[in-house]
């Protein structure tokens, strides 16, 4: 039985006095991301939205002029901008969940950065991913939500399993997730009002929210991977 309350619960008891890892390990996904942004800015540089075009937007520059911007070539870097926090953040994500998958002992900061070592695979994963989410979004906003949920555990596999491929991830995260996607949804409503909060003070509850949530999607992963191979939806072979 998908009892959400239990998993919240034994995710707070799991991070009793072992808060200080995943709190860096969150910090650390947000210094990431903010390096890359930087660096864009540094490499690109204001020379890179700048246009001789006479449809462009004006802004004073630091010199005290005004130079004008291109809105195409905005778009354009802000674009690489979101592509390159997309890819930091599933590589963060797969980290997190290795992290988080040692629950059964003191968990480690190296669990995070051999995490980190699945890069490709993380950025593979979350292109397939969100190709996926995307394409079915196509035919509506529910379709693509359901798809969410039905490929949600695929990072946790392939955190697990660090060998699979990620199509083969995918397959078996919606074999887990079956019949559960309703669960999984409710679930992540129920961190709303801890979302809010956790906002409000510049974002810095966030730091301990996020290992919370994550504590409680990993007993949830868990959870229906037992569920599955009780019932033989899925098999330890699988998972080589």
């Amino acid at each position: 039985m998908f009892e959400r309350k239990k998993f919240k619960a034994a995710a707070l008891e799991q991070l009793k006095g072992r808060w200080k890892i995943p709190v860096l390990a969150t910090l650390l996904t947000y210094v990431l991301i903010g390096i890359f942004t930087a660096a864009v800015f540094a490499v690109f540089g204001l020379n890179f939205l700048a246009t001789d075009n006479d449809y462009s937007l004006s802004a004073l520059g630091n010199s005290g002029i005004f130079v004008s911007y291109s809105p195409s070539r905005i778009s354009e870097f802000f674009d690489i901008i979101l592509s390159g926090v997309v890819f930091v953040f599933f590589v963060a994500i797969l980290s997190v969940h290795n992290t988080m998958l040692k629950e059964s002992r003191k968990i480690y900061f190296s669990d995070f950065t051999t995490g980190l070592n699945q890069w490709w695979q993380a950025f593979r994963g979350g292109l397939w991913f969100i190709l996926w989410v995307v394409a079915w979004s196509f035919l509506f906003l529910i379709p693509g939500i359901v798809k969410y949920y039905s490929y949600s555990m695929m990072f946790f596999i392939m955190a697990e399993n660090p060998e699979i491929g990620v199509c083969k991830a995918m397959e078996i995260s919606k074999e887990l997730t079956r019949g559960y996607k309703g669960e999984l949804f409710v679930l992540d409503l129920s961190f709303i009002g801890w979302s809010i909060l956790a906002s409000i003070p510049c974002g810095l509850g966030l730091l301990w929210l996020m290992p919370y949530m994550n504590m409680t999607k990993t007993n949830v992963y868990q959870y229906l991977k037992q569920a599955a191979l009780d019932t033989n939806r899925v098999s330890l072979a699988d998972f080589d």
